[in-house]
């Protein structure tokens, strides 16, 4: 591997050491005699087909390795008025030897072109076309005719149809060639679909035209096809099969996991008994026959913080004195303000009774007196 590696970088230094000194003894014996010993290129021409403009030329070959050419345009307006050329950026210090120039040649006027060969900051002379080029020359190729039958329609499309160039294509009924139509396509309208008869024949050929330029293709082939709505094309019918399978395919597996589901969902979702209500009418009319008459009350007594607080429990007699001063309200009381921040410090001494419990002793010390 390296007895190979080394043979290979010493080839390597041997060619770059022969370039350098071919290069070398050509600048040499050209320096005295001027940048016209560069060969430039020949044979110039334009290759136009279908609007399509390609220039070439025959390539140059020195001593030294390979070359590189630019090409240089000039319109009308250019060549009367600036008298100036145009270099084309796409086609500058290239290897090859042609040059697509279609994007820079816009108009009917006539174009002037040239190429020159590059090796370095050595370049040759300018060589031209041998006569101005217009694009009205370029040269309309015979289209090929693409005709599908679906169904009721045709489908016609027409190769080599594009910005200016239309597709012009004739159409009859065999047996009736003497009734001959005919439609224009262009690039916005394709493929064209032309309605037939069930059990007719149709015959169709086509060429392509530059409408501006009255410029036409010669024909094409003529293509007969017969209509049949009862058939449908092979492509088509593979279609519906695959659809068709692959929606039962979905609707398989949909029912399997249906099915699953129904199996399993008792042990993920187990059911919940709800409780039994039957009697709830019942408890209702319990609850409705219930005596809130025994409400509770509480005993509040308020008084200074200098009187001797009462520690004792109120007697009967004190109580049935005191029943106007004792206020009664419902359990859960919300009571207002903060005593706290009261001038005169209080005292609250809270007992709790039950209203009933009063009722009956005032009714045994009324019976005693």
């Amino acid at each position: 591997m390296q007895t190979k590696r080394k043979e290979h970088e010493s080839e390597s230094f041997l060619s770059v050491m022969g370039h350098v000194v071919f290069t070398s003894v050509f600048l040499v014996s050209t320096s005295g005699r001027g940048l016209e010993e560069l060969p430039k290129p020949r044979s110039v021409f334009m290759n136009s087909t279908n609007m399509r403009h390609i220039l070439q030329w025959s390539p140059v070959r020195v001593p030294l390795g390979n070359v590189s050419y630019s090409v240089r345009f000039q319109g009308e307006f250019e060549r009367n008025h600036r008298k100036t050329w145009v270099a084309i950026t796409e086609c500058s210090g290239i290897r090859e030897t042609w040059c697509d120039v279609t994007a820079d040649i816009l108009s009917d006027v006539d174009y002037d072109l040239k190429v020159r060969t590059e090796l370095g900051n050595i370049t040759s002379k300018w060589e031209n076309l041998s006569k101005l080029f217009n694009q009205r020359e370029t040269v309309l190729t015979t289209p090929t005719l693409t005709v599908e039958v679906s169904g009721g329609l045709i489908a016609l499309d027409v190769s080599e149809v594009k910005k200016n160039i239309n597709g012009r294509i004739y159409y009859w009924e065999e047996g009736v060639e003497q009734q001959v139509m005919n439609v224009s396509i262009d690039q916005n309208k394709r493929p064209y679909y032309l309605p037939t008869q069930k059990g007719v024949m149709y015959c169709f050929r086509a060429q392509i035209c530059i409408l501006q330029y009255n410029k036409s293709s010669s024909f094409g082939d003529i293509i007969c096809e017969a209509i049949s709505y009862d058939s449908m094309p092979s492509g088509k019918l593979t279609v519906t099969i695959v659809l068709f399978l692959g929606v039962f395919f979905l609707m398989a597996c949909l029912f399997c996991i249906w099915k699953f589901c129904c199996r399993t969902r008792h042990e993920w979702l187990p059911k919940i008994s709800a409780p039994d209500v039957s009697n709830f009418e019942n408890v209702r009319a319990a609850v409705l026959k219930t005596d809130y008459s025994l409400e509770s009350c509480d005993d509040v007594e308020v008084c200074c913080q200098s009187e001797m607080l009462l520690d004792h429990t109120l007697t009967a007699e004190e109580k049935i004195s005191n029943r106007m001063e004792i206020t009664c309200w419902p359990m859960n009381p919300v009571t207002y303000g903060n005593i706290s921040q009261s001038q005169w410090p209080m005292q609250i001494t809270y007992q709790r009774g039950y209203q009933s419990q009063m009722n009956l002793e005032h009714g045994e010390l009324n019976h005693e007196r």
